[in-house]
């Protein structure tokens, strides 16, 4: 998918104004981002979630896929906590840095 393509979904994403997980995982998978090893590029072991979204700031745009992955596999294990850190603005900054990145 070309980056024009990413960039629209991406949007869309945004627009929906809701933390639905289903339709993050639907998104990344339908842009080709979803990183099932979104292990290998995180620093803490086990990982530090909290830690991990302070590298949003230098993060590149396949970090920033990782990250939101990461999130997305949290809310498999804590069912409900990806809704909690959208509702706390932990969410949308990693869509806009991607965005910005594109």
């Amino acid at each position: 998918m070309i980056n024009a393509e990413k960039k629209k979904a991406l949007l869309e994403l945004l627009k929906t104004n809701t933390g639905l997980v289903e339709s993050y995982y639907f998104t990344l998978e339908q842009i080709g981002d979803l990183k099932t090893n979104y292990i290998d590029y995180m620093t803490t072991a086990p990982i530090d979630v909290n830690t991990e979204l302070k590298r949003l700031v230098g993060a590149n745009y396949d970090l920033c896929t990782a990250l939101l992955t990461m999130l997305l596999r949290e809310d498999h294990f804590s069912n409900g906590e990806f809704e909690i850190r959208y509702e706390q603005g932990q969410v949308t900054p990693i869509i806009k840095k991607m965005l910005e990145l594109l």
